[in-house]
């Protein structure tokens, strides 16, 4: 496991910042972690991540997205 993954999954035992149809939403100490709620296409939550963050009052646009897989979650990460 490398390190962003170790401060990621700390950051998991927090209260998250607000929940959406497909996400869970975390502040971790690299960024914003939208955590996968099902098992639906990737391409579904890819195309519905800028808009449900919206919705619980995130600006996202100008940050920068990675995928990870770590152990059972799939997530996307925002930092800048």
């Amino acid at each position: 496991m490398n390190s962003n993954h170790a401060f990621i999954l700390d950051s998991l035992k927090d209260q998250p910042i607000g929940e959406t149809i497909h996400f869970v939403w975390f502040i971790t100490d690299i960024g914003i972690a939208a955590i996968f709620k099902g098992n639906e296409n990737f391409k579904i939550y890819n195309f519905n991540v800028d808009k449900e963050a919206k919705n619980i009052c995130l600006d996202i646009s100008k940050e920068e997205k990675e995928y990870y897989e770590i152990g059972d979650k799939k997530l996307f990460l925002f930092y800048s």
